[in-house]
């Protein structure tokens, strides 16, 4: 065996056991491991995001961390809201004798929405209603066109980390706040990328309070002992996946601006 041959040997099995390291760390952590089955269906621009924001609050996604390829979940995606920030790789499944139209590695996709009907999302199944964007991601090359037009859609899909790349969780305090009363968006949620609670501390608390979940990806405390919110405020997350923590230490400031965003400097981990 000459010794090239060896070193490319010796880093084809680094790398195998690396993936094979990464996919038991994984499914320890809560991804899926193996392929489910879904039902979906595609809206919106054929090119784009769908629809900007959703139920999930996200507001504009084109050139965001999030980006054009999202989905709007069904009832058991969705979660009443605590699925938004979930990331999905999914791809379609060719019908038998039909042409070939999907890619096999499918495209990695985020919850940005509820769909609450149409010919998939009102039977209770795990069904995906895809932007434009994701749709032509899950095609062979030159296909996109035609796999558009097959308008519904075989899948299969499995939970993935969400991988913000040199983005951290970013806060927005929500129009109508006030001292009084606080309501914050979260987003770009790394790894799991859902919430499933979320507690706060201000500058002038000893303690962390629960914050209650509002809609979509929203969360808000109401002022119960009539004295002011002060910052700069702490915020700690929970992942409802798998119960990983981070806490964003003075995220909101002293003299928060409603309508403006906050971004900290921690991510979640996988």
């Amino acid at each position: 065996m000459s010794t090239a041959f060896q070193a490319v040997w010796l880093v084809c099995v680094g790398l195998l056991s690396l993936q094979a390291a990464e996919a038991g760390y994984l499914a320890q952590n809560g991804y899926h491991e193996r392929w489910v089955r879904a039902r979906g269906t595609w809206y919106g621009d054929p090119y784009g995001e769908g629809s900007s924001g959703g139920n999930c609050g996200y507001t504009k996604l084109w050139g965001t961390p999030i980006g054009p390829k999202i989905v709007a979940g069904s009832r058991s995606i969705y979660a009443n809201g605590q699925g938004c920030g979930q990331c999905y790789q999914i791809r379609c499944v060719d019908p038998n004798g039909g042409p070939r139209l999907c890619n096999p590695q499918g495209t990695n996709v985020v919850v940005t929405d509820f769909c609450p009907g149409g010919t998939y999302c009102s039977t209770g199944e795990n069904a995906f209603d895809m932007s434009g964007a994701a749709i032509n991601a899950m095609a062979l090359r030159g296909r996109e066109g035609q796999l558009r037009n097959r308008g519904l859609y075989n899948l299969l899909y499995k939970r993935v980390p969400c991988r913000y790349r040199g983005t951290n969780i970013e806060f927005r305090v929500d129009n109508g706040s006030s001292p009084f009363w606080l309501s914050i968006l979260i987003k770009y949620v790394g790894g799991p990328g859902d919430i499933g609670q979320v507690y706060i501390r201000m500058a002038n608390w000893y303690k962390f309070q629960p914050m209650r979940h509002a809609w979509g990806a929203n969360w808000m405390i109401p002022n119960y002992d009539g004295k002011p919110f002060r910052g700069p405020m702490d915020i700690r997350i929970v992942s409802r996946l798998n119960r990983h923590t981070v806490l964003a230490r003075g995220v909101i400031p002293a003299y928060f601006r409603p309508g403006t965003s906050y971004r900290s400097r921690v991510q979640m981990a996988f």
